[in-house]
């Protein structure tokens, strides 16, 4: 089997539960039962998900990944436990918890999981003191982070400070959508993940390049969930407005195009060609898996459409299946399946 390594795949930290079955107000969570008897968490950010052990049990997340034809995943924490709403005091104590909760996974199966820290961003000197604590240890090989804090933007001067430290540290940062523009007209039809996602990523990754983040931070390795967003198909719209658009000052010299080389994405874009399309667009080697565990929006199967995209040559199959994980994570031959 060839390995597969998924660089979106979520949990929800033992840790965060316990907290909300003990005292839900305190982090704006609960638990509940519907009618038909079924236990359902409710948790900020539009969340409404059924209670079972895929959202926390090891065990089930090893069957998990077996199913979807995986060799290993870095695991995050799900977005609904970000906590950023929370004072910093019990920020920094959520995210110091649920980062020991995401390393003991990673101790009990070792050979088939990582994970990515969680951090206090409502505080950036807690946070970047999370940061370090937990990139200290073996467990972790990078660092998840909300797309946006109470609607700024990731290049606001208020979080210079946490890219100065991720840069410092040579961290990978998992930029995933949270708290999405527009959510208030986007309550139907799903509409909030189906748009409200994608468009939140492209905000994200085009504040960050106009934004100057990463001309200032040299060393900075970011990736993107649901393959990048709107951004890759828009990329053309940013080159010209970049170009053309003389009454807007941007922070940096160089148009989006001189950035691609820091924007890894998954690949959920669900139709083979648009893969190929991507790759031809970042390179194979900017894209990974992506199975966006265990939320029902993500592929059965993440490996399925690397296989089917038409014209990817075998490298670049290897690419999106282990290759660019391994790069991004620091992954030593071995590791989650990789080839010795």
């Amino acid at each position: 089997m060839e390995p597969a390594i998924d660089l979106h795949c979520h949990i929800f930290p033992r840790a965060w539960l316990d907290l909300v079955r003990r005292d839900g107000e305190r982090v704006g969570a609960g638990f509940y039962r519907r009618p038909d008897g079924r236990e359902f968490l409710r948790a900020p950010g539009d969340f409404d998900y059924p209670v079972g052990e895929e959202l926390w049990s090891v065990p089930a997340l090893v069957a998990a990944i077996e199913r979807r034809n995986l060799t290993g995943a870095a695991l995050s924490v799900a977005p609904p436990t970000l906590s950023y709403w929370a004072d910093p005091g019990l920020g920094a104590e959520l995210s110091a918890a649920m980062n020991d909760s995401l390393a003991a996974v990673v101790r009990e199966r070792p050979d088939r999981f990582v994970a990515l820290c969680t951090v206090p961003l409502q505080d950036i000197p807690r946070a970047a003191r999370e940061m370090e604590r937990a990139l200290a240890r073996p467990e972790f090989r990078g660092v998840m982070i909300g797309s946006n804090l109470g609607g700024r933007n990731l290049d606001d001067p208020y979080f210079l400070p946490f890219w100065e430290a991720a840069d410092a540290l040579g961290a990978c940062v998992f930029v995933h959508p949270y708290q999405v523009l527009g959510s208030e007209r986007l309550q139907r039809y799903y509409l909030w993940n189906v748009v409200g996602m994608v468009t939140e990523t492209c905000v994200a990754i085009e504040s960050l390049i106009f934004g100057g983040v990463y001309a200032r931070f040299g060393r900075l390795r970011t990736y993107f969930a649901h393959a990048g967003g709107s951004f890759p198909w828009l990329r053309g719209r940013a080159e010209h407005a970049y170009h053309r658009i003389r009454s807007i000052r941007y922070p940096v010299d160089r148009p989006p195009s001189a950035f691609l080389d820091r924007v890894h994405v998954d690949n959920m874009c669900f139709i083979p060609s648009a893969l190929t399309w991507l790759a031809g667009q970042l390179g194979s080697d900017h894209i990974a898996v992506g199975s966006d565990y265990p939320f029902d929006i993500g592929p059965d199967d993440p490996t399925a459409i690397v296989a089917e995209a038409p014209d990817l040559a075998a490298d670049a199959r290897r690419d999106i299946l282990w290759g660019t994980a391994a790069k991004l994570l620091g992954l030593r031959p071995g590791d989650l399946g990789t080839p010795g």
